[in-house]
């Protein structure tokens, strides 16, 4: 568990350019150390120094602001920390779902065109994104103008229990987890549209892309193995770190899809071929789709190995040392 000193310098360096973070902690510690020591020695308890000194120096994002001199005044000193995790809490919260249920309503209304989909729902997000900057900054400024500070509006105070835990360096990412959860979900999604629908379209026709017969068997296995594949990325996450055992688990997941999809390309048993005598793509146009095909998933399937033993590698190399206190 790390002190409340090191999540403090951790919360103010992490704004800091990295060459200059060095000699600021240096003489930030310093700093806590001694002012701690001083009421320490007039009769406090060292936790409650440690917390009193803290307080005082305040929210280390504002101290960091101080240290690189780059003024927070876009809303005003007082509620621009506040406006600014409020808007960014808001986006990311918001902008996906905008994304997720304009792109669920247009493949509703029009099921032959899911590129005119996607692109409506992209157009709806950066809607969302561009509307939540103007009205969240209008309403800051309007507050900002009235004069009303942050007491006025009951907002708590910064305190050293605001403090983010300090992260570890081979801790997997909250960022990582949920794409790899979102990209699983999102080729389930791919396999059970074409099962009902389609994802290509010729002449606004639906076009049959794989073949029917894999639904007896291996389309099956490839959801289920997606599914574990969401599993493992959250029991990783939880973990906080890969492991040559989690590597390995990787490689098992990875090789389970890859072998039996290069043996189906290599077999002719993956695509429906009937849509080729529509479209001009050559007479050779099966063998090249094929390949590349085969080559992606095997580049894609050998670089998801390789790169889940080289993290286990630095994992174990950096000893799973706080960074903050490194």
């Amino acid at each position: 568990m790390s002190t409340l000193t090191d999540r403090y310098v951790f919360a103010a360096l992490r704004s800091l350019p990295e060459g200059a973070r060095a000699d600021i902690e240096r003489e930030l510690r310093g700093s806590i150390a001694d002012d701690v020591d001083a009421r320490v020695e007039a009769g406090q308890p060292p936790a409650e120094a440690e917390n009193a000194v803290l307080t005082e120096l305040g929210d280390p994002a504002r101290l960091a602001a101080q240290y690189s001199g780059r003024p927070l005044y876009l809303i005003g000193p007082d509620l621009f920390l506040d406006w600014w995790r409020l808007l960014k809490t808001l986006a990311v919260i918001l902008t996906p779902l905008a994304f997720l249920g304009s792109a669920v309503v247009q493949m509703a209304l029009e099921p032959g065109d899911p590129a005119g989909a996607f692109g409506a729902a992209i157009g709806t997000a950066i809607s969302v994104l561009v509307h939540l900057g103007f009205w969240v900054t209008l309403v800051f400024a309007v507050i900002q103008f009235n004069g009303t500070r942050r007491k006025d509006l009951g907002l708590q105070p910064w305190s050293p229990a605001m403090l983010p835990q300090v992260p570890r360096k081979s801790q997997v990412s909250l960022g990582d987890t949920i794409a790899s959860v979102a990209l699983a979900a999102f080729f389930i999604g791919v396999l059970f549209w074409q099962r009902v629908g389609s994802v290509m379209y010729l002449d606004g026709e639906p076009v049959v892309v794989l073949q029917e017969s894999l639904w007896s068997f291996w389309l099956p296995y490839v959801i289920v193995l997606l599914v574990i594949e969401a599993g493992f990325a959250v029991v990783l996450y939880l973990a906080g770190r890969w492991t040559y055992a989690f590597a390995g688990v990787n490689a098992v997941l990875a090789l389970a899809f890859m072998v039996p999809v290069l043996w189906l390309l290599s077999t002719g048993q993956v695509f429906d071929w009937a849509f080729l005598a529509n479209v001009d793509w050559g007479a050779d146009a099966s063998t090249w789709i094929s390949g590349i095909t085969a080559a992606a998933v095997l580049f894609i399937g050998l670089w998801d190995i390789g790169d889940g033993f080289l993290k286990a590698w630095k994992s174990g190399r950096s000893g799973h040392v706080p960074a903050a206190v490194r």
